[in-house]
């Protein structure tokens, strides 16, 4: 890899290593060492669902898989997802602002719509732009995020290319201490002036019902968040309001399982524009399911679920509308699993069918509908996992045909072995695709229209890595990759040589990402733990005319590093650092946004068993920095809060 170029930025990182000499632990690769002030440690099997969509050992996974839980959400300093998830390596995190504007991540240097995000499993994109605002799915509805890094479309389908973010909100049942009901109330302000209340309830009724119930209010102020010399600027700050419900319940019968959840969120958020241009817009969001397992033994059972997202916005200036577009997919799956063992081995077979409608109504500004309204899509897919002894090997096949450019197949076999107790070695390929969204495809505005013509990305991604449990105290994770992609769609001039003309997207680029992850973990006593991760990526650009430059606002280097100190029961104080490199934001590589190195720091004092205070501060010496061209990053920003459980 050519780390020569990253020279100039590794000059700045010399601000963290004070902080790196004491960090050596990383986020939940292979152990999640989440625990509360003053707890021991019990290391213990984690399950996930995300790699494929199955119960399954993440210590044994065959793909790289990260969790974030609710302490370590409960720890950090952001007030948002997107802030959340920027220190977990292999994610980029872009955002046109501060809190509410419109933001999005990727995994491991891919575009933000060849990164699948759902919601429990369900969806989320927008069918117009194929990405998810993240600044819509509040922090206080999460119970914990699964992230599968690599190329998963043999298990999900489209769009999984880079990898998979799934959230999963709270999902009730009996209370930690064995209560059939608890709750909490959260209320907090913050600075730039806001405030946000959040409420939550969980637990199991007589009838052995599960529920969970939750909501949150909250509001800001903002700040700027155009830079001057930006197109569109217009001085002031740009508020947000956001109100969100969330919702789950499950019971467990004699012969299976049956389970709904849901998340709801509507906002308003400013933002900046030339008038007389919208510069406000209302969003609404829903992502839901309704699924029922019926098991036919104790090693067969099978699944039916429909689910439904919704995408809407509405943008506005007073009296004056721009863009209006309503989107909505509406799936249903269904799927069988069977193990069975032999003499020697463990068997797993999954099969199954789903089938989805995207539709999408309203216009653009133009006032100008889309050619086309609604595609359908359908797969049937299969899986073959074996465990034989210190070997496990994961396989997957899958069809889809989409009703506009045909069909795609995929495929993927992952290995994991453990070379000795705790030493688990890794390795997988996979291929993956994307398909065109309606933007892509019809956008219905003749200044930058779509291209009906587009076909399918696709990928071929490999990862190699090594998971180490060497102690209860000391874990590291590595991971080396590469993620070839062709036929990625590039919106460019019509006339190369008119920037300010006409738009259209085509099948253009050719793209080669390769990259290493190491994230190493440490709890030196009851009172004393750290964390540290690397992230080196070259993700470069293979297309005629353009090989060799680096691909747009995809993370080159990017360093972590958290400590964190709890002197008593009561008490625990979290520091942590994070360096970026700067990222190039033209294909020439002729501008590029400088690197930055932001602090942030969290205090948690438990008033009693049930009362806790919450203070932190984000980006704590107001480092001046832009994650997308033209647009402020968040600078210092202070949260006090207190909950109250029930």
């Amino acid at each position: 890899m050519r780390l020569q170029a990253l020279g100039a930025d590794v000059q700045k990182w010399t601000i963290c290593a004070g902080a790196f000499a004491l960090a050596f632990s990383g986020h939940a690769n292979a152990q999640d060492l989440e625990s509360g002030v003053g707890e021991t440690i019990e290391l213990g099997r984690i399950v996930v669902t995300t790699p494929l969509r199955r119960a399954s050992s993440l210590e044994r996974s065959t793909s790289s898989v990260v969790v974030i839980g609710e302490s370590e959400i409960a720890q950090s300093a952001a007030l948002d997802l997107p802030s959340l998830l920027k220190t977990i390596p292999g994610v980029t995190a872009t955002s046109n602002g501060g809190l509410g504007a419109d933001s999005s991540v990727s995994l491991r240097g891919t575009t933000p719509s060849q990164t699948l995000v759902l919601v429990n499993g369900v969806r989320a994109a927008s069918a117009t732009t194929g990405t998810v605002n993240l600044s819509g799915i509040p922090l206080a509805s999460i119970e914990r995020i699964e992230i599968a890094k690599g190329g998963h479309s043999a298990q999900y389908g489209s769009d999984a290319i880079g990898g998979i973010i799934n959230i999963v909100t709270r999902q009730g049942g009996l209370c930690t201490d064995g209560r059939d009901a608890c709750g909490s109330v959260t209320a907090g302000i913050t600075h730039p002036w806001g405030g946000y209340v959040s409420t939550g309830v969980q637990g199991q009724s007589e009838s052995g019902l599960n529920y969970a119930l939750g909501g949150q209010f909250f509001g800001t102020r903002g700040y700027d968040f155009t830079l001057p010399s930006a197109w569109g600027h217009e001085p002031g700050p740009n508020g947000f309001l956001r109100g969100s419900a969330n919702f789950a319940l499950s019971k467990d019968l004699d012969w299976g399982r049956v389970y709904a959840d849901g998340l709801y969120a509507r906002g308003r958020i400013h933002y900046d524009s030339t008038p007389p241009a919208a510069n406000e817009a209302d969003t609404d969001n829903f992502s839901g399911k309704l699924g029922t397992r019926i098991d036919h033994s104790e090693n067969w059972s099978s699944t039916l679920e429909l689910s439904t997202a919704l995408d809407n916005a509405s943008n506005f200036r007073g009296s004056i509308k721009g863009d209006d577009f309503d989107t909505r997919r509406y799936g249903v799956l269904a799927s069988t699993q069977k193990s069975f063992e032999t003499d020697v081995a463990r068997h797993i077979l999954l099969g199954g069918v789903e089938a989805y409608r995207e539709s999408v109504s309203g216009s653009s500004i133009s006032d100008v509908a889309y050619d086309r309204t609604s595609r359908d899509l359908t797969a049937v897919f299969g899986q073959y996992s074996v465990e034989y002894g210190p070997l496990n090997i994961d396989s997957g096949l899958r069809y889809d045909h989409d009703g506009q450019f045909g069909g795609a197949t995929t495929y993927n076999i992952g290995a994991s072995y453990e070379l000795i107790d705790g030493l688990v070695a890794r390795a997988s390929y996979g291929t993956g695709f994307r398909a065109p969204t309606f933007n892509d495809l019809y956008y219905p505005d003749p200044f930058t229209p779509g291209n009906p013509d587009l076909k399918p990305e696709k990928s071929r991604s490999y990862e190699i890595g090594l998971t180490w449990q060497a102690t209860e105290r000391t874990s590291l994770d590595v991971a080396l990759y590469r993620n070839d992609i062709s036929n990625q769609i590039a919106w460019a001039p019509v006339d190369p040589g008119d920037f300010f003309g006409p738009w259209h997207p085509d099948n253009i680029q050719k793209v080669r990402i390769t990259g290493l992850e190491a994230a190493l973990s440490h709890r030196f006593s009851e009172e004393w733990s750290a964390k540290a991760a690397v992230d080196v990526r070259e993700p470069l650009n293979r297309s005629e005319g353009l090989h060799g430059r680096y691909v747009i606002y995809a993370d080159r280097f990017k360093a972590t590093a958290e400590l964190t100190y709890s002197p008593t029961e009561q008490l625990q104080l979290i520091g942590r650092v994070l360096y970026g490199a700067a990222r190039y934001t033209d294909e020439l590589n002729t501008a590029k946004l400088p690197d930055y190195v932001t602090a942030d720091f969290t205090a948690l004092y438990a008033l009693d068993s049930r009362s806790q205070f919450k203070f932190s501060v984000e980006n704590i010496f107001n480092e001046q920095y832009e994650t997308k061209a033209g647009y402020r990053a968040p600078g210092r920003t202070l949260d006090f809060s207190f909950t109250r459980a029930f």
